[in-house]
């Protein structure tokens, strides 16, 4: 080949590789398409006034263009996985007899953005047998000649167009390879690559932020990426590229509408039930209920407060059901100011590992829901609360025009809200292991009706039969319902109790569902008792919508006045009314007591 065949070939290689066409690269010479075609094809020599700027449009060197050479550097870049800076002309200078040798140091170029990650090259280069890759860290050689440093990028099937080349973790101070520990990840087919100190080996002496830093080849040529320890590498569409996400923004898509009237009155375990089966736990409402007691609950406070409905507030019921369920759960309460930049962390940690986060006070009121992703670098939360169906309403009216923006949000963020308010309780999601056999369940489910039916009062709220009590004394004195002196509190204090006997109904339907349900693992005398609990708990909603039926239709025919807005008692037969049901409702409950204490105390599961 002679030497003007080897500069025409050299001409069009880079003309390609530069992404130009020849009219293109003419254009930008001003010169005819006819003269890049003529030193192509070997008719004649560029001008020596031309030469320059034909060297500068194709970011090579003069002598890399008219010198007879085999090796020609097509792209170099120095990198820390972060930060690219192009050094090809550099590099192709030190090409010297078709051999690149050099040595990757910090002071390889000359000013570097300040970083403590390691730096490394990578390499795209050309023999005649085709073009090739290669790279090398910091503080190492590189070497290529028409033999050695070779790698291909497409080797044929998408599948097989991406390959991992180099791979090290640590930071520029100390880092090792990792190429072992990525082969072995490869067989779990992972969706990312978790950057932590137990999927990556951990320098003991150092204290600072270590990286994963990867080099790898696909259709597109060389890439280097480096994430640094506590986030995830995550692979593109088919595993053919790497990828650090966007941490300002991280949303979990498809978590469940919230709301009462639903099936689902307690917002405790209806947010546990969303979050759960969005981490692909199938439990249903009345599992939830029934295996952590809250289906036993009733509570009372003598200020009549919207609170005594949340199943937390008289009663842990989150031990019993973190026994039986197979998540531990970790609750963080009352966070001073100064504890929230941690706290956001961990709530930030947790969207991105694919774990919706609960919390009470995050719209309108102090209730439970779901936090489900966030925004601006965790400033701001998204979520799904109790709250939300009127703003879906009146975003999903056409005729709401002035809605347009508010609904683009909506919908760019998946369907949730943003959150109004710092939660001041938070539950997290943590650690799963296999869950005790279903007779423990049942046991600790039973454990938790007799404790919190005989447990006394706590915080001003008085719970199971001390509950009952309280309500149906503060029922029995008029002047808490007094709508001609005291109107606000006594339309209040209607509203509470409203919500009281909806929440009593809703928890006693989903403790007869689960009671049933659990009735094939006793035999005998136990089921027997089992099946009559379950009885107990369909007559105390049977005697409750029958009375609340009652009081609806009182107020349809205009005995029960209309402005009252509630179906609660608002007059002296009715208090006289409801305090029987409630009667008979601690009856039939206390009865359910003993018999959960008969079937906890067999102590012979055989027998049982």
């Amino acid at each position: 080949m002679t030497d003007m065949e080897r500069v025409g070939k050299r001409i069009a290689s880079l003309r390609r590789e530069r992404g130009f066409t020849g009219e293109g690269l003419a254009e930008r010479l001003n010169v005819s398409p006819q003269a890049v075609s003529k030193w192509e094809n070997a008719r004649c020599l560029p001008e020596t006034a031309i030469l320059p700027e034909l060297a500068q449009a194709l970011a090579c060197s003069i002598d890399s263009l008219l010198l007879p050479r085999e090796l020609f550097i097509l792209e170099a870049v120095y990198t820390d996985g972060q930060t690219h800076i192009p050094v090809t002309r550099f590099v192709d200078d030190m090409v010297r007899g078709n051999r690149l040798n050099i040595y990757v140091n910090a002071q390889f170029v000359g000013e570097f953005p300040e970083s403590d990650r390691l730096r490394l090259l990578t390499v795209k280069f050309q023999t005649p047998e085709g073009i090739f890759y290669s790279c090398a860290a910091q503080n190492e050689n590189l070497t290529l000649d028409q033999e050695s440093g070779r790698l291909t990028g497409d080797n044929g099937g998408a599948a097989e167009s991406f390959r991992i080349i180099g791979a090290w973790y640590g930071n520029e101070k100390s880092f090792v390879s990792v190429m072992g520990k990525l082969e072995h990840y490869a067989y779990f087919k992972w969706d990312g690559i978790p950057v932590n100190h137990e999927t990556f080996p951990s320098n003991p002496a150092s204290d600072d932020t270590e990286y994963l830093t990867v080099v790898y080849l696909n259709r597109e040529g060389i890439h280097a990426i480096s994430c640094p320890e506590n986030r995830t590498l995550y692979y593109g569409k088919n595993r053919t590229w790497l990828q650090l996400r966007d941490q300002s923004k991280c949303i979990l898509k498809g978590i469940d509408r919230l709301s009462w009237g639903q099936g689902r009155d307690c917002p405790w375990a209806g947010a546990l039930c969303a979050a759960l089966e969005y981490m692909g736990e199938k439990y249903a409402y009345h599992q939830i209920m029934g295996m952590s007691g809250a289906c036993y609950r009733v509570c009372f406070t003598d200020v009549w407060d919207y609170s005594c409905t949340d199943a937390l507030v008289s009663f842990d019921f989150v031990t019993p059901l973190e026994r039986t369920i197979g998540f531990s759960l970790r609750m963080v309460e009352r966070l001073e100011k100064e504890g929230r930049r941690a706290e956001r962390l961990a709530i930030m940690e947790d969207i991105r590992n694919g774990r919706p986060v609960l919390a009470i006070n995050l719209r309108v009121a102090p209730e439970w829901g779901v936090i489900t992703g966030y925004t601006e670098d965790g400033g701001r939360f998204l979520c799904r609360t109790y709250f939300d169906q009127e703003i879906f309403d009146e975003l999903e009216r056409e005729e709401c025009q002035d809605q347009k923006g508010k609904r683009e949000v909506f919908e760019e963020n998946e369907g949730y809200l943003y959150s109004d308010f710092w939660p001041f309780l938070i539950t997290h999601f943590g650690e799963r292991s296999p869950g005790p056999e279903p007779m423990e369940i049942l046991k600790t489910s039973l454990g938790a009706l007799v404790s919190s039916f005989q447990a006394e009062e706590s915080r001003g709220y008085h719970q199971g039969k001390e509950a009952y009590e309280a309500w149906m004394d503060a029922l029995s004195r008029e002047c808490s319902f007094d709508l001609d002196n005291d109107r606000e509190n006594a339309l209040r204090r209607l509203d509470v109790n409203d919500s009281m006997l909806c929440q009593l109904v809703d928890a006693r339907k989903a403790a007869e569902r689960w009671l049933t349900e659990n009735l094939p693992l006793v035999e005998g005398r136990r089921r027997e008792e089992l099946a009559r609990m379950a009885q107990n708990c369909r007559a105390i909603c049977d005697t409750i919508s029958a009375f609340q039926d009652r009081v609806q239709s009182l107020s349809s025919c205009g005995i029960v006045s209309d402005t009252v807005r509630v179906r609660g008692v608002s007059t002296e037969e009715l208090h006289r009314e409801q305090i029987a049901v409630l009667e008979k409702a601690l009856a039939l409950d206390e009865e359910s007591c003993h018999l959960a204490q008969s079937i906890l105390s067999e102590q012979d599961e055989g027998a049982v």
